[in-house]
């Protein structure tokens, strides 16, 4: 189909569609990504930490209760409210969790650490008490913790979760549970289970649904050593890095592991999964001049931000070129100036910048690019690429990806042969559209609200998200912004 201009598609789409596409092509512009809310410095912090070091029924560990006191002291220079346990017995656990439940609630962001012995049964990670024996199947309940469970307790409470288990240690149950002989077939294993990432993420109004770090000091099924110093290798480095100013906390991990694998010349590799959909800080960064003329209104760096169509591009682009010379790999940064250069309507700049940072994750950032793809701004107009950025971004946690997904109903720009191919789509995937004529009559459309309904879609005509499904993104026609 031949390429069709905005002026053209609002002509033909009538007055009642014009709002809709008007407010499609708001959304996908891409002046118009806007962050939620999350954490800044003045939110309520709670974090329960544990160090387990002296073991009942097997030989103890040096240094776990000296890492929790640790980490401990530095969460609450930080402002946590920290709740801190040495060597609790399984019985301990009701009421430490419950006190723990309560210190979570409406928090902004909360931390989960301990320290000591744990192990994996049936893919799932355990937490050793003091108390712990393990010498037949029965003792897994009678003495082991779940770890998910209160990860899960965190993720029902708290707007940003973050667990930390320095638990990897060369494990002196697995021999005496592997000798009961009852653990045969059950996955008991050394080390920690592995980290998954979500199959599917929860889509709400609530902007928190998606906010997590998990760290281990150790890569999945390997061992962490308890250390020879005060600290174990792993929470030495997490007290180096936790407590510098300006230091996200995502590449606050990174630093961590890479930092233990440093010291321990390769043999220990942390393993760590971040998903957080915006920046998050310890102790938020000094705000830089971009910051100032170019952040969006809503960020986590404490700057009132700038309306897209008020950012004064003249200032904001060589302010953030300037900040860049000394950061030039700050994902922020970066996105900042690609939201300057694309206010100025130099797309091509712009999109050079949104790339880069989308790269470095900022999901912002992401967002945006793939706006630019699918709108081919700054580059050539590709609804595969912008689609799976728009996905991607979604994933993790971008309300405004999700509207670009579900909110627009793309058929403002189809002739009947594309809405054919939709018809046989459905067809093929058991729904009746009736003829197969291009007429995307009541019973096409209610067809469709079937597959989506069935497919768990959004059902506001035919959208990005559905096309997408059916594999149908190559029938977008060309379009351009006006």
């Amino acid at each position: 189909m031949a390429s069709n201009s905005m002026a053209s598609v609002l002509h033909k789409a009538g007055l009642g569609l014009l709002l809709a596409v008007s407010w499609y092509f708001i959304i996908l512009a891409s002046a118009a990504q806007a962050q939620t809310t999350a954490f800044q410095d003045a939110g309520k912090r709670a974090a329960l930490v544990i160090g387990v070091s002296n073991y009942k029924n097997v030989p103890a560990l040096p240094n776990p209760a000296n890492d929790a006191r640790g980490v401990a002291v530095a969460l609450k220079r930080l402002g946590f409210e920290v709740q801190l346990h040495i060597d609790p017995q399984r019985s301990d656990f009701t009421r430490i969790l419950g006190d723990f439940s309560v210190a979570l609630e409406d928090s902004d962001i909360a931390m989960f650490f301990y320290a000591g012995h744990a192990v994996q049964i049936d893919g799932i990670n355990y937490l050793a008490p003091a108390d712990t024996r393990l010498e037949s199947a029965k003792n897994v309940s009678e003495f082991l913790v779940r770890a998910d469970g209160i990860s899960q307790m965190m993720d029902s409470k708290a707007g940003v979760r973050i667990t930390i288990l320095d638990a990897c240690r060369d494990n002196p149950f697995i021999e005496v549970a592997a000798g009961s002989g009852e653990f045969e077939n059950r996955g008991l294993g050394r080390g920690l289970a592995n980290i998954s990432g979500p199959e599917t993420i929860r889509e709400n109004n609530n902007s928190s649904v998606y906010g997590s770090i998990i760290a281990y000091a150790a890569a999945s099924g390997r061992t962490a050593a308890d250390g020879e110093g005060d600290h174990s290798p792993y929470t030495g480095a997490l007290l180096q890095h936790i407590e510098q100013p300006g230091l996200e906390i995502g590449q606050m991990f990174r630093n961590v592991a890479a930092s233990v694998i440093k010291e321990t010349r390769n043999e220990q590799q942390p393993e760590y999964l971040v998903r957080l959909t915006d920046e998050v800080y310890f102790r938020r960064p000094e705000p830089s001049q971009c910051d100032f003329l170019a952040a969006a209104p809503q960020n986590q760096v404490g700057v009132p931000g700038v309306e897209f169509d008020r950012i004064d591009f003249d200032k904001a682009i060589p302010a953030c070129e300037t900040a860049l010379k000394a950061q030039p790999d700050h994902p922020r940064l970066l996105y900042n100036l690609g939201r300057a250069f694309d206010a100025a309507g130099r797309y091509e700049e712009a999109v050079v910048y949104y790339g880069k940072s989308a790269e470095l994750g900022f999901v912002s950032a992401i967002s945006s690019y793939g706006v630019m793809n699918m709108n081919g701004q700054g580059t050539a107009q590709n609804f595969a690429k912008g689609a799976e950025l728009l996905k991607k971004a979604r994933a993790l946690g971008s309300r405004t990806a999700r509207i670009s997904m579900t909110s627009a109903d793309f058929s403002v720009l189809f002739e009947p042969t594309e809405f054919k191919a939709v018809q046989r789509k459905l067809v093929e995937t058991g729904y009746d559209p009736g003829p197969i004529d291009g007429d995307f009559d009541d019973r096409s459309k209610a067809a469709l609200a079937a597959y989506q309904q069935e497919n768990s879609l959004a059902t506001n005509g035919i959208t990005l998200e559905t096309l997408d499904h059916m594999g149908l993104l190559g029938i977008i026609p060309p379009y351009e912004l006006n």
